[in-house]
């Protein structure tokens, strides 16, 4: 049966000398850049989404976050408080920018900035948050700031 399988695939597949695709390759050169406005998009929904959380239900995110044993205070309340409003305005600023036919470089630079800033200030504070939203939410904002810096390079 090996030898009669064999026969039948080499019959069925016939062998070539040219060197041809039977699929021409696709067409990917949208993959290798990253529009400005969709960034910002992006970046503004997930923004907004944490800024609603920190804003609109503070104990949920809280003990969300935060370790068990973490007591907040009248100041880190503030702190958070603050926090929610500075990116609830980042995320107005993304969405308003992502719809202009231009893409604002200022806003995509600021977005560069918070984003990659936030991993770093979730590490200094590493002791008060649970291990695995450190890490998941430090590997969701350092993408979402590796998104902003290539979107920032191809727009220049």
């Amino acid at each position: 049966t090996t030898e009669i399988y064999t026969l039948s695939l080499h019959d069925a597949l016939p062998i070539s000398t040219s060197v041809s695709h039977p699929f021409p390759p696709k067409n990917t050169s949208h993959l290798t850049t990253m529009d400005a406005q969709t960034t910002l998009k992006i970046c503004g929904v997930a923004n907004g989404v944490y800024a609603a959380q920190m804003l609109a239900a503070p104990e949920w995110a809280h003990g969300f976050y935060y370790k068990d044993n973490y007591k907040s205070t009248k100041e880190s309340r503030g702190w958070q408080n603050w926090f929610g409003l500075a990116i609830g305005g980042m995320t107005v600023a993304q969405i308003a920018a992502s719809q202009e036919s231009a893409p604002n470089k200022a806003v995509l630079l600021g977005t560069c900035a918070m984003n990659v800033a936030a991993p770093l200030m979730m590490l200094k504070q590493k002791d008060d948050f649970k291990p695995e939203q450190l890490a998941a939410n430090g590997l969701f904002v350092a993408g979402l700031g590796a998104l902003a810096i290539k979107a920032y390079n191809d727009s220049k």
